[in-house]
């Protein structure tokens, strides 16, 4: 083998290790969500936030990134329900 062909192979293991690096810090991030629900959308959405923190807590991951809302209209009781998503890495 001559130096040219071991540069290159070498370059291709640095790549490889690289890739694989960042997969697995890709794959430790998961999205995670939570619902609430109350009388009022602000009260669905703490909920929601409060449900949401304890998922996180319980996979052993920190929270990353902005939560995101979804709320609907009222439902029967007419109380509202939301929706809480957010990026949790661990």
């Amino acid at each position: 083998m001559n130096a040219t062909s071991r540069l290159i192979i070498g370059a291709c293991a640095v790549a490889a290790i690289a890739l694989l690096a960042a997969m697995d810090a890709q794959a430790a991030c998961t999205r995670v969500s939570a619902q609430g629900e109350g009388l009022t959308q602000d009260i669905a959405r703490e909920m929601a936030k409060i449900n949401l923190d304890f998922m996180v807590a319980a996979k052993g991951a920190k929270s990353a990134g902005a939560v995101n809302y979804k709320c609907g209209a009222p439902g029967m009781l007419m109380l509202t329900s939301c929706t809480a998503k957010q990026r949790a890495c661990g």
